[in-house]
C-alpha cells in the first residue's frame, strides 16, 4: 500500500532526467534533495508532528498551506532564485525538478510523520496525486508566466498567476476537507477534477492559448 506514496515521484524525476538528459539540471536537482533532508531533519528534531486538530476549516488550511506548500515551495525557490547566477530561463526552467526532488522526500515523512496509522486512500494514493499536479501545473505556470512577461502580454500573466495560485492552495484546501471528515465522495470528485485540469493546461499551452507560442 506504500509503495505508490514512496515511488510516484522518484519514477517521475526519473523519467523526467531520461527524457530531458540535461546535466544542468543535476545540482538543481540535488539542490532540492539536501533541502528536504535539511527541512525533515529539522522538524523531526525541533517540531512537533502530532497535533490537535481544531474544529475549524480556516485553522486547518492556513496550517497545511503554509506547512506543506506555501512555505515550503516559496522560501525554497526564493532562495534557490537569489542564489543562483544563471539566466532567468534557466531559474525558470528548474522550478520543477527542484520542486519534484524536494517533495520526493519532503512528502512522503509528512505523510508518515502526520499519522501513526495510516490506512485510508487520502494519504495513500490521493495526496501524493495533487501535489504531483501541483508541481507539474507550477512548472508549466512559471514558463508561461515568464513567456507572456517578456511578450507583455500581462492579461495572460495575471492569469498563469492565478492558475498557480489556486494550484498551490489546492491540495491543502483537499486534505482540510479529508481532515474535517467532510464527504468523502466530494473529495474525491473535486481531487479528480483539479488533477482532470493538468492536461487540459498542456493542451491549452500546446495551442498557444492564453500564452505566447514558441518560435520555429
Amino acid at each position: 500500500m506504500y509503495l505508490f506514496m514512496f515511488l510516484l515521484l522518484p519514477l517521475i524525476l526519473a523519467s523526467w532526467c531520461f527524457y530531458k538528459r540535461d546535466p544542468h539540471m543535476i545540482p538543481v536537482i540535488f539542490t532540492g534533495l539536501i533541502s528536504a533532508v535539511l527541512v525533515c531533519g529539522f522538524r523531526a528534531f525541533f517540531l512537533y508532528s502530532h497535533r490537535i486538530i481544531p474544529l475549524s476549516f480556516e485553522l486547518n488550511m492556513w496550517y497545511l498551506l503554509l506547512r506543506q506548500t506555501l512555505l515550503p515551495v516559496i522560501v525554497l525557490y526564493a532562495v534557490f532564485f537569489l542564489v543562483s547566477k544563471d539566466t532567468i530561463t534557466y531559474k525558470v526552467e528548474a522550478l520543477f525538478p527542484l520542486l519534484l526532488s524536494f517533495y520526493l522526500l519532503y512528502l512522503p515523512y509528512t505523510i508518515l510523520s502526520g499519522s501513526e496509522k495510516i490506512i485510508t486512500t487520502f494519504p495513500l494514493f490521493i495526496k501524493p496525486v495533487v501535489f504531483t499536479v501541483m508541481i507539474f501545473s507550477l512548472g508549466l505556470g512559471a514558463k508561461h508566466i515568464e513567456k507572456t512577461i517578456r511578450a507583455k502580454k500581462y492579461v495572460f500573466t495575471s492569469i498563469w498567476i492565478l492558475i498557480c495560485i489556486v494550484s498551490i492552495a489546492a491540495p491543502s484546501i483537499l486534505e482540510t476537507m479529508y481532515l474535517m471528515d467532510m464527504n468523502y465522495l466530494l473529495i474525491l470528485v473535486l481531487s479528480g477534477v483539479y488533477s482532470a485540469t493538468l492536461p487540459v493546461l498542456f493542451i491549452l499551452s500546446r495551442l498557444g492559448v492564453l500564452t505566447v507560442r514558441d518560435k520555429e
